[in-house]
Formats: C-alpha cells, structure tokens, sequence
C-alpha cells in the first residue's frame, strides 16, 4: 500500500494554493493528508497515464482490492477506473453513455455508479449503479457487465420474488451482511432490502409510505390507461398498466427508534435533482449502520433488529437538527450536515462524511466525536502535505478504510485523498 501512495506523492500546488510548482506530499507521516488520485479538474481524461494527471468529474468513492489495487467511482464520467500499484490511472468499465436503460437494457453502461463492494469471491465488483436503478456486476479480470437486481424501472417491486425482476428506486448503498445477503440502501423507496443466496429480495428495513393522494384525473396515466396498485404490501405506488409508472414517490420520514427495523422511517434524499442517498456499513459483530442524511443522522440496526439513534441530535417536530457541533462530545449530542458514507477503523472508529460540512468526523468506539480531516464549515482544496484536520475539502461523499490509510473520494475538488492512521 504504501508503494503506491509513495509512487503517487507529488501533488500540483496550483490545485491547492495557487502556484505552478509541484510540491512533494509524504503519505507515510501519519495524520498527513495527501491527494493520490486525479488532477482537480473536472472533466475525463488521462488513462494510462499517471493518476495525479487524470481528470474526473465528481468521484464518489473508492475500493481497495486484496492485491491494493484501488478503484474509484467516477461518477459524473459515469465510468468505474482503476489506480493500479506503479501510480497509473486505468479505465474498467462505463462508456459514459448512460446506458443500461428499459430501452436498451443489454447494454452495459452506467449512469451515475455510486457505491460499490466486492462479491464474496473477490474478483467482481458489484455496483450500485443509481441512475440505472440497478445493481450491475462487474468481472474485474475481463470488465464484462452483468445486471445483478432491478429492471431499471424507478419504482418499488418485487419482493418475495427474483431480484433481477424486482424494481427499486435509486439504490445508493450495497454492502455484505455476515449471514450473506447483499443489503441494498434503495433510497427514493426509504427501504433497506435484501437478496438471499437464492436470489431472492425482501425488505428487511424501513417503510415506503405515501403520504399524498394516489394520482387520478386527466394526464395521470396514459389515456384509457386506469392507475392499478403494485402487487406490494406498503408499496403504495400505482402503475399504468404493466409498464409504465406514475405513482407517488415514498415519502422520507422519520420515526421508529427503539422499535423494530421494519417498521422505521427513514428519510433519504429523493426526486430528479436528489443528491446520492446514505451508504451502509457492518460491524464485526453484525450489527448494521446506515446513514440517514435528510435526517442528519447515522442509525444502527442490532442484530435482533432493533433500531436506535447513533450519532446526531434527533428531529425536533419533524425538523432536522442539522449543521456542525459536538467535537469532543457525545455522538448523540453531534450536529452533521448530510452524512452520506461510513467507513469502520480496525479500532472501532467510525468515519462519516459530512458532506455539506465538507470534513471527515470520526466517532471513536466510547462514542466522542471529533473531526478527522478537513476544516468543518470551510469549503475548498489546500493542506496537502500537512495535518488533515487543518486541509480544505468540498463536498466529500466517500470514506473508506483500507490497511493504515483513511480514503476520502473529495467529491467537489474531483480528487481522491488519503490520510495514514497510524
């Protein structure tokens, strides 16, 4: 690992302060923050090459491989790419053509990627690919695509069937349970679901609840084309005959706390201009996190499937107590301002990405809160080279933990970062 960050430790200081001269960045001190992927500028570009000269367009976040091999979702490139040992960029998968729609659903494009994990051999990738209103899976070797879940359809279908025929609605997350379901954030249906070994999906968290009235009227189907309800229990969205959609969107919430996970409310972002929508990590002890970032909040699931507030003030009246407070206190006393992604430290630590304060907290296993990187509340790109609690970053959507290194995809400067640990 630590050859490739120091095959990648030359970061250009015009990204971060405004001269022309590149200055060197050790990653190996530890609490240093340096950048080890992309250019800062946006746009595509520089395959093959070295990756400190590539140009992506809002990365979303990064993977490491058993063999170190990084990969990063490029997401507004729509492309899957790869930060191979020697320091180069290479390209995996996505065109940029924002395919694998209902009109052309052989086709293996993405549209918007936005989470991604392993599957339990360790040579493909699956991958939450948003706009697709899919999972796709990726053979690592070869860069075949195959669909895993959803018929790209943005509604709520299909539980208790075939996860390739189920419908969801932006899956955001992914991640692997111990017992071996692929758990799914499926954030506009405010539902975390499940697919067995069977391939089978339920829901396993969570309530699509809709609070307007169903549509009716001229222009809310087809003509001559009466709304019919899902065949879903909770679902409550209608559908114009067997195709086409034009039901209510499921309507974010909040409730549940010290109940049980199915009966939760969650409230994810949602509609044509939504922002991706909180990721899902597990703990060793199989206890399940995800973040809640409408609600500002991080939300655990037990494994006797309890719900309970984990980090964050709670709603007042309905209200989102977002905004930036708490370093140095307890979690639950916390404010953050859209969490997004969570990663778990070997230590128990879990790092959150507090996108819209664009910094990195971390909440240490007695609960404290402190900030891991980035200057909370001041968005922008400096500090390469230097402590990661005094650098600038905008809008980081990505943590993850791998070996001695925290991973922050910082979304806004179009960069991938790295701090050592320890």
């Amino acid at each position: 690992m630590t050859s490739r960050l120091l095959a990648a430790a030359t970061v250009v200081a015009a990204g971060c302060g405004g001269t022309d001269e590149p200055e060197p960045c050790d990653p190996t001190m530890v609490g240093n923050i340096c950048t080890v992927a992309g250019s800062g500028e946006s746009g595509y570009g520089g395959d093959d090459g070295p990756a400190l000269e590539a140009a992506m367009s809002l990365p979303q976040d990064t993977l490491h491989g058993s063999d170190g091999t990084m990969f990063i979702l490029d997401w507004n490139n729509h492309r899957i790419r790869m930060l191979v040992a020697d320091g180069t960029m290479r390209h995996l998968a996505g065109r940029g053509e924002l395919g694998g729609t209902l009109d052309d659903p052989a086709n293996d494009d993405f549209n918007h990627p936005t989470s991604m994990t392993f599957d339990p051999t360790g040579t493909r990738l699956i991958v939450a690919a948003w706009h697709n209103s899919k999972l796709r899976t990726i053979d690592v070797a070869s860069g075949a695509v195959v669909d895993t879940c959803g018929d790209g359809r943005r509604a709520y279908f299909g539980d208790g069937g075939p996860a390739v025929a189920a419908t969801l609605d932006l899956p955001a997350s992914v991640a692997y349970a111990p017992n071996g379901d692929l758990v799914i954030m499926d954030q506009a249906n405010q539902v975390l679901r499940a697919i067995d070994g069977s391939g089978a999906i339920r829901r396993i968290a969570g309530e699509c609840v809709i609070d307007a009235a169903p549509p009716s009227g001229p222009g809310a189907c087809a003509v001559g084309v009466e709304p019919i309800a899902w065949p879903q229990p909770l679902s409550g969205k209608t559908t114009c005959g067997a195709v086409s959609t034009c039901g209510m969107p499921c309507t974010p919430g909040y409730g549940g706390d010290d109940g049980p996970a199915l009966e939760l409310r969650m409230s994810q972002p949602f509609g044509q201009s939504a922002d991706p929508g909180g990721r899902i990590v597990f703990d060793a002890a199989g206890n399940l996190f995800f973040a809640d970032p409408v609600n500002a909040l991080i939300r655990k699931i037990d494994t006797a499937g309890t719900v309970t507030r984990f980090a964050g003030s709670a709603p007042v009246a309905g209200v989102a107590q977002s905004g930036y407070a708490g370093d140095g206190g307890p979690a639950l006393a916390a404010r953050f301002d859209n969490p997004v992604d969570l990663a778990l430290g070997s230590d128990g630590t879990m790092y959150v990405s507090d996108v819209y304060n664009h910094c990195v907290r971390a909440i240490a296993a007695d609960g404290t809160v402190s900030t891991a990187a980035g200057v909370c509340g001041d968005s922008g790109y400096d500090g390469d080279g230097g402590p990661a609690g005094a650098a600038q970053l905008k809008r980081p959507y990505g943590v993850e933990v791998s070996g001695d290194f925290l991973y922050v995809a910082d979304t806004g400067n179009n960069v991938v970062r790295a701090v050592r640990l320890r």
